[in-house]
């Protein structure tokens, strides 16, 4: 045998050794996506300013004058609730959008509807329990991207700092387009985004909800490994979009 030849197998037989154990570490640094615990978000709690502020009504108001009812708070229903992850790729030499999704997110609401108020509550999401259609996808998110196989960063949360297109009024079964800007924190990172949220009042105690929002990569300093050269992905998308449907029931106060 040449020592050409003694090279290339020396050489493919390192590749195919530190191919073997970075898809270990993969594996195992990936965990089983376990929760640890329950998402359990701060309910909201509608201040009474706010309440007044929307009312016009002042201090030395008629006191004969009937006071509008104080908001409903609404809190989301454990399993009936999905946050994902959309981000656009090139797989195998073909477009591919792969979605990330958890039903694990808790949050709540306050909505009175005449005259109309909304208050957005603090969302928590479950990273680590996020699926994709692929196992060690998702090992390589918990272990290299979001590295939520960290305790420390497991969770998710989005607190929000102002609503805007409050109407006046909320209709029974009438959508309401809001946006809602808050503080999002992925991992370690804190940054201030703006979701486009609906908001349908299906019932006195029944609330239905969708939002979005997008953002790059390296706006929450996340890294995405193994693109392009000898990987089956050749491209991910620099922006990533993320999406949330809730169903949320009124709660005791």
């Amino acid at each position: 045998m040449s020592v050409i030849k003694k090279t290339v197998i020396a050489v493919l037989g390192v590749v195919v050794i530190a191919f073997a154990a970075v898809s270990i570490y993969i594996y195992v640094a990936g965990g089983s996506g376990e929760a640890t615990r329950e998402v359990q978000a701060r309910r909201v709690e509608p201040r009474q300013e706010e309440a007044d502020d929307r009312t016009g009504r002042e201090d030395d108001s008629d006191p004969q004058q009937p006071q509008p009812a104080p908001p409903r708070v609404y809190a989301a229903v454990p399993g009936r609730s999905e946050a994902r992850f959309l981000i656009d790729e090139v797989l195998r030499g073909s477009p591919n959008t792969v979605t990330g999704r958890t039903d694990q997110v808790d949050g709540s609401l306050a909505v009175r509807l005449d005259p109309a108020l909304i208050e957005i509550g603090e969302f928590e999401i479950n990273l680590r329990t996020i699926a994709t259609d692929d196992e060690m996808r998702d090992r390589t998110i918990r272990s290299m991207i979001l590295e939520t196989n960290r305790d420390e960063y497991e969770f998710s949360t989005f607190v929000p700092t102002s609503i805007e297109g409050v109407p006046e009024t909320i209709e029974l079964g009438a959508t309401v387009n809001v946006q809602v800007k808050g503080d999002l924190t992925v991992r370690d990172v804190t940054r201030s985004v703006s979701f486009e949220m609906a908001i349908v009042l299906e019932s006195e105690d029944e609330v239905r909800g969708s939002a979005g929002t997008s953002f790059t990569w390296d706006e929450f300093e996340i890294s995405i490994p193994y693109v392009g050269g000898n990987s089956i992905v050749s491209a991910v998308d620099d922006t990533v979009r993320i999406e949330m449907d809730f169903l949320a029931r009124a709660v005791d106060r």
